[in-house]
Protein backbone atom coordinates (compact mmCIF):
# COMPACT_ATOMS: atom_id res chain seq x y z
CA UNK A 1 0.00 0.00 0.00
CA UNK A 2 1.24 3.77 -0.27
CA UNK A 3 0.46 6.64 1.63
CA UNK A 4 -2.70 8.65 -0.17
CA UNK A 5 -3.15 11.47 2.06
CA UNK A 6 -1.34 13.56 -0.05
CA UNK A 7 -3.31 13.44 -2.78
CA UNK A 8 -6.37 13.74 -0.81
CA UNK A 9 -5.58 16.57 0.99
CA UNK A 10 -4.76 18.21 -2.57
CA UNK A 11 -8.16 17.06 -3.54
CA UNK A 12 -9.82 18.81 -0.66
CA UNK A 13 -8.23 22.11 -1.69
CA UNK A 14 -9.20 22.04 -5.35
CA UNK A 15 -12.70 21.02 -4.69
CA UNK A 16 -12.80 24.48 -2.09
CA UNK A 17 -11.54 26.44 -4.34
CA UNK A 18 -13.56 25.47 -7.14
CA UNK A 19 -16.86 25.81 -5.34
CA UNK A 20 -16.16 29.48 -4.05
CA UNK A 21 -15.83 30.08 -8.03
CA UNK A 22 -18.64 28.39 -8.75
CA UNK A 23 -20.71 30.32 -5.96
CA UNK A 24 -19.01 33.68 -7.66
CA UNK A 25 -19.80 31.96 -10.89
CA UNK A 26 -23.16 31.83 -9.95
CA UNK A 27 -23.75 35.17 -9.06
CA UNK A 28 -22.59 36.38 -12.33
CA UNK A 29 -24.58 34.24 -13.65
CA UNK A 30 -27.78 35.30 -12.21
CA UNK A 31 -26.85 39.24 -13.00
CA UNK A 32 -26.42 38.76 -15.94
CA UNK A 33 -29.34 37.01 -16.43
CA UNK A 34 -31.29 39.58 -14.39
CA UNK A 35 -29.81 42.22 -16.95
CA UNK A 36 -30.78 40.52 -19.97
CA UNK A 37 -33.91 40.18 -19.02
CA UNK A 38 -34.27 43.89 -18.59
CA UNK A 39 -32.69 44.77 -22.01
CA UNK A 40 -29.31 46.89 -20.60
CA UNK A 41 -27.64 48.77 -22.84
CA UNK A 42 -24.39 48.07 -24.95
CA UNK A 43 -22.13 49.43 -23.26
CA UNK A 44 -23.21 47.49 -19.98
CA UNK A 45 -23.18 44.28 -21.33
CA UNK A 46 -19.87 44.64 -22.71
CA UNK A 47 -18.35 45.12 -19.09
CA UNK A 48 -20.18 42.24 -17.95
CA UNK A 49 -19.08 39.89 -20.54
CA UNK A 50 -15.40 40.91 -19.69
CA UNK A 51 -15.87 40.57 -16.14
CA UNK A 52 -17.35 37.47 -17.14
CA UNK A 53 -15.19 35.55 -19.31
CA UNK A 54 -12.09 35.80 -17.30
CA UNK A 55 -14.11 34.14 -14.55
CA UNK A 56 -15.85 31.23 -16.90
CA UNK A 57 -11.88 30.39 -17.77
CA UNK A 58 -10.23 30.60 -14.43
CA UNK A 59 -13.58 28.47 -13.05
CA UNK A 60 -12.56 25.73 -16.24
CA UNK A 61 -8.78 25.96 -15.14
CA UNK A 62 -9.68 25.02 -11.84
CA UNK A 63 -12.48 22.09 -13.14
CA UNK A 64 -9.88 20.78 -14.83
CA UNK A 65 -7.32 20.72 -11.87
CA UNK A 66 -9.94 19.26 -9.29
CA UNK A 67 -10.83 16.43 -11.76
CA UNK A 68 -6.97 16.04 -12.06
CA UNK A 69 -6.27 15.10 -8.30
CA UNK A 70 -10.03 13.41 -8.25
CA UNK A 71 -8.33 11.06 -10.53
CA UNK A 72 -5.05 10.58 -8.68
CA UNK A 73 -6.76 9.88 -5.46
CA UNK A 74 -9.21 7.11 -6.34
CA UNK A 75 -6.82 5.44 -8.92
CA UNK A 76 -4.48 4.98 -5.63
CA UNK A 77 -7.13 4.23 -3.52
CA UNK A 78 -8.53 1.51 -5.57
CA UNK A 79 -4.94 0.34 -5.75
CA UNK A 80 -4.63 0.28 -1.94
CA UNK A 81 -7.78 -1.86 -1.45
CA UNK A 82 -6.89 -4.21 -4.33
CA UNK A 83 -4.24 -5.49 -2.02
CA UNK A 84 -6.24 -6.20 1.11
CA UNK A 85 -9.73 -6.72 -0.29
CA UNK A 86 -11.87 -7.55 -3.73
CA UNK A 87 -12.75 -4.43 -5.04
CA UNK A 88 -16.08 -3.52 -7.72
CA UNK A 89 -13.88 -1.13 -9.75
CA UNK A 90 -10.03 -1.57 -10.50
CA UNK A 91 -8.12 1.54 -10.46
CA UNK A 92 -7.84 2.48 -14.46
CA UNK A 93 -12.03 1.18 -14.53
CA UNK A 94 -12.65 3.59 -11.77
CA UNK A 95 -11.01 6.23 -13.75
CA UNK A 96 -12.28 5.35 -16.90
CA UNK A 97 -15.76 5.26 -15.33
CA UNK A 98 -14.89 9.00 -14.01
CA UNK A 99 -14.75 10.03 -16.96
CA UNK A 100 -18.77 10.13 -16.43
CA UNK A 101 -19.54 12.36 -13.65
CA UNK A 102 -22.32 10.32 -12.61
CA UNK A 103 -20.69 7.12 -11.88
CA UNK A 104 -18.35 9.26 -9.34
CA UNK A 105 -20.80 7.68 -6.76
CA UNK A 106 -20.64 4.46 -6.92
CA UNK A 107 -16.61 4.72 -6.98
CA UNK A 108 -16.82 6.76 -4.34
CA UNK A 109 -19.53 4.05 -2.55
CA UNK A 110 -17.10 1.29 -3.89
CA UNK A 111 -13.76 2.97 -2.00
CA UNK A 112 -15.88 4.10 1.24
CA UNK A 113 -17.78 0.88 1.78
CA UNK A 114 -14.47 -1.58 1.06
CA UNK A 115 -12.39 0.57 4.07
CA UNK A 116 -14.81 0.74 6.35
CA UNK A 117 -15.26 -2.90 6.00
CA UNK A 118 -11.45 -3.49 6.46
CA UNK A 119 -11.62 -1.41 9.56
CA UNK A 120 -14.27 -3.31 11.23
CA UNK A 121 -12.76 -6.48 10.36
CA UNK A 122 -9.22 -4.73 12.09
CA UNK A 123 -10.97 -2.51 14.82
CA UNK A 124 -13.78 -4.35 15.73
CA UNK A 125 -14.23 -2.14 18.62
CA UNK A 126 -14.06 0.86 16.74
CA UNK A 127 -16.49 3.47 17.36
CA UNK A 128 -15.83 5.84 14.56
CA UNK A 129 -19.54 6.59 12.71
CA UNK A 130 -19.78 4.83 8.84
CA UNK A 131 -19.92 7.65 6.24
CA UNK A 132 -23.17 8.73 5.12
CA UNK A 133 -23.43 8.84 1.46
CA UNK A 134 -26.83 9.77 0.96
CA UNK A 135 -26.47 13.55 0.15
CA UNK A 136 -23.86 12.28 -2.36
CA UNK A 137 -26.33 10.40 -4.25
CA UNK A 138 -29.26 12.74 -4.05
CA UNK A 139 -26.98 15.37 -4.99
CA UNK A 140 -25.79 14.08 -8.24
CA UNK A 141 -29.32 12.60 -8.85
CA UNK A 142 -30.23 16.37 -9.24
CA UNK A 143 -26.89 16.37 -11.92
CA UNK A 144 -28.85 13.83 -13.75
CA UNK A 145 -32.12 15.22 -14.06
CA UNK A 146 -30.61 18.99 -14.51
CA UNK A 147 -28.51 16.87 -17.39
CA UNK A 148 -32.25 15.30 -19.02
CA UNK A 149 -33.98 18.50 -19.00
CA UNK A 150 -30.95 20.41 -20.63
CA UNK A 151 -30.73 17.65 -23.51
CA UNK A 152 -34.97 17.81 -23.28
CA UNK A 153 -35.13 21.83 -24.04
CA UNK A 154 -32.14 21.61 -26.57
CA UNK A 155 -34.02 18.72 -28.73
CA UNK A 156 -37.48 21.31 -28.24
CA UNK A 157 -35.57 24.15 -28.98
CA UNK A 158 -36.98 25.91 -26.12
CA UNK A 159 -34.27 28.11 -25.91
CA UNK A 160 -35.62 30.67 -23.55
CA UNK A 161 -35.33 28.79 -20.59
CA UNK A 162 -31.93 27.29 -21.27
CA UNK A 163 -29.80 30.16 -19.37
CA UNK A 164 -31.75 29.58 -16.38
CA UNK A 165 -31.51 25.80 -16.67
CA UNK A 166 -27.66 26.00 -16.82
CA UNK A 167 -27.51 28.51 -13.81
CA UNK A 168 -29.14 25.88 -12.19
CA UNK A 169 -26.82 23.03 -13.25
CA UNK A 170 -24.12 25.34 -11.74
CA UNK A 171 -25.41 25.43 -8.42
CA UNK A 172 -26.20 21.61 -8.50
CA UNK A 173 -22.33 21.17 -9.07
CA UNK A 174 -21.67 23.78 -6.54
CA UNK A 175 -23.88 21.39 -3.67
CA UNK A 176 -22.09 17.94 -5.57
CA UNK A 177 -18.75 19.58 -4.46
CA UNK A 178 -19.79 20.50 -0.87
CA UNK A 179 -21.24 16.84 -0.58
CA UNK A 180 -18.02 15.10 -1.87
CA UNK A 181 -15.84 17.92 0.68
CA UNK A 182 -18.32 16.93 3.73
CA UNK A 183 -17.71 13.12 2.67
CA UNK A 184 -14.14 12.95 1.72
CA UNK A 185 -12.88 15.16 4.12
CA UNK A 186 -13.40 12.64 7.57
CA UNK A 187 -12.98 9.62 5.09
CA UNK A 188 -9.60 10.46 4.55
CA UNK A 189 -8.96 10.07 8.67
CA UNK A 190 -10.08 6.23 7.87
CA UNK A 191 -8.28 5.89 4.29
CA UNK A 192 -4.69 7.12 6.92
CA UNK A 193 -5.66 4.81 9.75
CA UNK A 194 -6.53 1.99 7.41
CA UNK A 195 -2.66 2.57 5.73
CA UNK A 196 -0.87 3.18 9.20
CA UNK A 197 -2.43 -0.96 10.35
CA UNK A 198 -1.32 -2.59 7.05
CA UNK A 199 2.15 -0.60 7.16
CA UNK A 200 2.45 -1.48 10.75
CA UNK A 201 1.66 -5.04 10.45
CA UNK A 202 4.01 -4.81 6.86
CA UNK A 203 6.87 -3.10 9.22
CA UNK A 204 6.21 -5.95 12.12
CA UNK A 205 6.33 -9.17 9.52
CA UNK A 206 9.64 -7.55 8.08
CA UNK A 207 11.12 -7.17 11.70
CA UNK A 208 9.98 -11.12 12.40
CA UNK A 209 11.76 -12.20 8.97
CA UNK A 210 14.72 -10.21 9.94
CA UNK A 211 14.73 -11.66 13.08
CA UNK A 212 14.26 -15.15 11.74
CA UNK A 213 17.41 -14.74 9.49
CA UNK A 214 19.24 -13.63 12.23
CA UNK A 215 18.70 -15.92 14.59
CA UNK A 216 20.00 -18.78 11.51
CA UNK A 217 22.60 -17.08 10.98
CA UNK A 218 23.89 -17.21 14.65
CA UNK A 219 22.79 -20.91 15.38
CA UNK A 220 24.80 -21.62 11.84
CA UNK A 221 27.72 -19.89 13.43
CA UNK A 222 27.85 -21.33 16.28
CA UNK A 223 27.50 -24.94 15.06
CA UNK A 224 30.26 -24.00 12.50
CA UNK A 225 32.14 -22.93 15.56
CA UNK A 226 31.15 -26.26 17.87
CA UNK A 227 32.38 -28.29 14.53
CA UNK A 228 35.90 -26.18 14.54
CA UNK A 229 36.32 -27.06 18.01
CA UNK A 230 36.03 -30.60 17.87
CA UNK A 231 38.27 -30.72 14.52
CA UNK A 232 40.61 -28.65 16.54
Amino acid sequence: MQNNASNGEKLLLSLKFFAVLLAIITIADCIILAAALEDIDGRSALFMFTFFMPLFFITIVAAFISRLFWLLWIFRAEANLREVATTTFSPWIAVFFSFCPIMDAFILRDIVQNTEHQLDAKQPDSTAAPINLKPVYIAFAFLAVNICYVFFLYSTHLSTTFPISITTGTIIIAGIIICLVRVIKPFLKKEQQLFQIYENETLNTLKKKVDEVLQNRKIEEATRMVQEAKFN
